[in-house]
């Protein structure tokens, strides 16, 4: 990315993706644009509940944000628990701290279900593993937990094994502009302004959802001005949320507008650069020359006084006299 268009704070950044999927219309929109699985299919906002309590470990507590979904589909418990990543690294442990969250996740409902071992017909709910990434390095972690395990392939079966899905949003060719375009979803509108791209361009992509994500609502509109204005650096994310509610006839030339000063800034700035660098430039000139004239005189001293003297003559490392004896002996 050439300027830096995001706030820089952690925490707020993935504060906003936590507000934004908890709301259960916006959950439902990630799930079914995105997980291409059987029981997406039933799900619907009603059918959702918030789970309104973290499942994250002292130990990770700083780490992660992670959101949890009890859905009841078919009159069958699903729990899908979201861990949203928003760091630049690649957190290598992800696996090992899934299944951490997982088994949380179960204990607690064991707890609540107080099972009698008696009972023949236990069941417990499935857990639903999902990370949401948007990191500029591409996700490498192993998706099988069982890849983390020394020797793996000596075990079969007979080790504890899951899989996990992972969106790369800026790395995953399925996340390029035009195909979450053509989406035209909330979803694909999030990741469409949160992948990592200029000023210039996010006013663009900014245009595009205000003139064609028509089937937007308008909660889902707002929810992506909070987004915006929660993640986004304020001048920029104040003239974007002024575009999103501008009338369509304005669009373009309010786009146009905001381009032509965005450029105008980006002159300027690159011509204080050359002006500074000129003036850096002539500084280093002066001090290099300074410890060249420096040199010189050391060099002319060195018949005539010791190696310690000449140091405390001429502020040089006494090693450097050293080397330049040596260099003219």
């Amino acid at each position: 990315m050439s300027e830096n268009i995001k706030k820089d704070i952690h925490h707020i950044h993935d504060k906003s993706y936590k507000d934004l999927y908890s709301k259960k219309e916006i959950a439902v929109d990630l799930f079914k644009s995105l997980v291409d699985k059987e029981w997406t299919k039933y799900l619907i906002p009603e059918n959702l509940t918030l789970v309104n309590k973290s499942y994250i470990t002292a130990d990770y507590e700083e780490l992660e944000s992670d959101i949890v979904y009890k859905a009841n589909l078919n009159n069958t418990e699903v729990y899908f628990y979201i861990l949203l990543e928003f760091q630049s690294t690649v957190d290598y442990r992800m696996p090992l701290r899934l299944l951490f969250y997982m088994c949380e996740i179960l204990r607690e409902h064991a707890v609540n279900a107080r099972h009698k071992k008696y009972d023949k017909n236990i069941k417990i709910p499935a857990v639903i593993p999902i990370v949401l990434y948007n990191g500029e390095e591409k996700w490498v972690v192993p998706k099988e937990f069982r890849k983390m395990i020394y020797n793996e392939e000596l075990f079969g079966s007979n080790i504890l094994n899951f899989t996990y899905d992972v969106f790369d949003i800026s790395n995953d060719e399925k996340f390029n502009k035009e195909n979450l375009v053509i989406s035209k979803n909330v979803t694909s509108a999030i990741f469409l302004l949160d992948q990592k791209v200029d000023a210039l361009e996010f006013l663009e992509r900014i245009k595009v959802i205000a003139l064609y994500f028509n089937s937007l609502s308008e909660s889902e509109f707002k929810a992506i001005k909070n987004w915006i204005k929660n993640t986004v650096v304020k001048e920029l994310a104040d003239s974007a949320i002024k575009i999103l509610e501008a009338d369509k006839m304005e669009v373009e030339l309010m786009v146009a507008r905001n381009a032509f000063i965005l450029e105008e800034m980006r002159d300027k700035a690159k011509e204080e650069g050359k002006s500074e660098g000129i003036k850096e430039g002539i500084k280093e000139g002066i001090k290099e020359g300074i410890k060249e004239g420096i040199k010189e005189v050391a060099i002319k001293l060195l018949d005539i006084l010791d190696d310690e003297t000449i140091s405390e003559k001429t502020g040089l490392d006494i090693e450097k006299v050293k080397e330049l004896r040596k260099l003219n002996s």
